[in-house]
């Protein structure tokens, strides 16, 4: 009884150290950045003007302590030989295809972007390299905060010390944001770095959920992958992955009703993870309508909260307008609708990342129209 409460609190304790140490942080920025020419020194004019300066630093620096972040972890990965499959900053996203670069678009709710590599490939999952990697983006955000926060106390100039201090403060919060273990609406790497060290089954489910990508990146369908990289450990991020990941293969099988035995486990409102319950009422909703099942149970899951998020991650992702597709053509019967659905998804086609996923999604796409054609 004792370690549940302890366990249930971990997470609440660590998030309040974190808000603390940036309100701490606030208040010293807030005077660091009030010294030298101060408000008594400057006209009005002025003091707009370098506002909108210290704001415009502020969004700069978001951006770039978010590309470094994501830079440390391709850093950090190579160094332990791990490969790129993409990188992502918001919706733009590169792809490594055959030795060559190619521009992409796709984007995750709740992340602001990726750095998704392959492990290099170990007989013992187990032993493979995971802390660098993982640990690769916040380490250098706090090494960038090192060197612009002393340089920043350094110089008169105001221009100059407010575009380091911003970013060197931004990098502290950034770095610290991922390393604080924190399990909010996604597990963050100190989260998942925790796990790593302290539970066996943790490593070898983060080293086969890696493997896998890469083989969906490589062009893999989920039918063609083996079966032991669907084994994962139980519970959480990993247990609710793996139930994705087994209905998305039920799916290209087109057996509709085992895809929902595993989408259903997984999008009961006792999931904490958002983004996983959404994406399992997503694809429950479109077994149910492959299935024939009652119009009541359809519309008791396409709500207005999973219609806005399919709505929102429908801009990169063909899989919602494949979902949507079924739900225009063959519940509602609204053809127009249904066949603007279908352009989206032709469209995205062309821009989407993971390529095995995208032969899947064309695949089940067609299925839908020929289903719609004997109606």
């Amino acid at each position: 009884m004792n370690t549940k409460k302890k366990s249930n609190l971990k997470p609440v304790v660590l998030t309040a150290a974190f808000i603390a140490v940036c309100f701490t942080f606030g208040i010293f920025l807030g005077k660091l950045m009030g010294g030298g020419n101060s408000a008594e020194n400057t006209d009005g004019t002025e003091r707009f003007i370098r506002a909108i300066y210290g704001y415009i630093m502020l969004i700069l620096s978001l951006w770039l302590t978010l590309m470094l972040h994501e830079g440390g972890h391709f850093v950090f990965g190579r160094l332990t030989g791990y490969k790129l499959l993409s990188f992502r900053i918001g919706s733009l996203t590169f792809v490594r295809k055959n030795g060559r670069t190619e521009r992409k678009k796709f984007s995750v709710a709740g992340t602001g972007g990726q750095c998704i590599m392959i492990p290099p490939e170990c007989p013992e999952p187990e032993k493979a390299p995971f802390m660098l990697y993982h640990a690769g983006g916040g380490i250098l955000n706090l090494l960038t905060a090192l060197i612009c926060l002393p340089v920043g106390l350094l110089p008169e100039n105001y221009w100059v010390k407010t575009a380091l201090v911003m970013l060197g403060g931004v990098s502290v919060i950034q770095g610290l944001m991922n390393l604080i273990p924190m399990n909010i609406k996604l597990p963050n790497d100190g989260y998942n770095l925790l796990n790593m060290k302290k539970n066996v089954i943790d490593r070898v489910s983060v080293y086969k959920q890696l493997r896998l990508n890469g083989l969906l990146y490589e062009g893999k369908t989920y039918s063609e992958i083996p079966d032991e990289l669907f084994e994962l450990g139980r519970g959480g991020s990993f247990g609710s992955f793996s139930q994705m990941v087994k209905g998305a293969k039920y799916l290209e099988k087109l057996d509709f009703a085992g895809a929902a035995v595993q989408f259903e486990q997984c999008a009961g409102d006792d999931n904490p993870i958002d983004i996983y319950r959404y994406e399992a009422k997503a694809e429950l909703m479109f077994c149910k309508i492959m299935e024939g099942a009652p119009a009541e149970e359809i519309d008791a899951l396409y709500n207005k909260e999973l219609e806005k998020y399919m709505k929102a991650s429908g801009k990169t992702q063909i899989g919602k307008h494949r979902q949507l597709y079924a739900y225009q053509l063959l519940y509602k019967r609204d053809a127009q609708a249904a066949e603007a659905e279908y352009e989206t998804a032709m469209k995205l086609r062309e821009t989407y990342p993971i390529e095995g996923e995208l032969r899947s999604e064309l695949m089940l796409i067609d299925c839908i129209k020929k289903r719609g054609e004997m109606i």
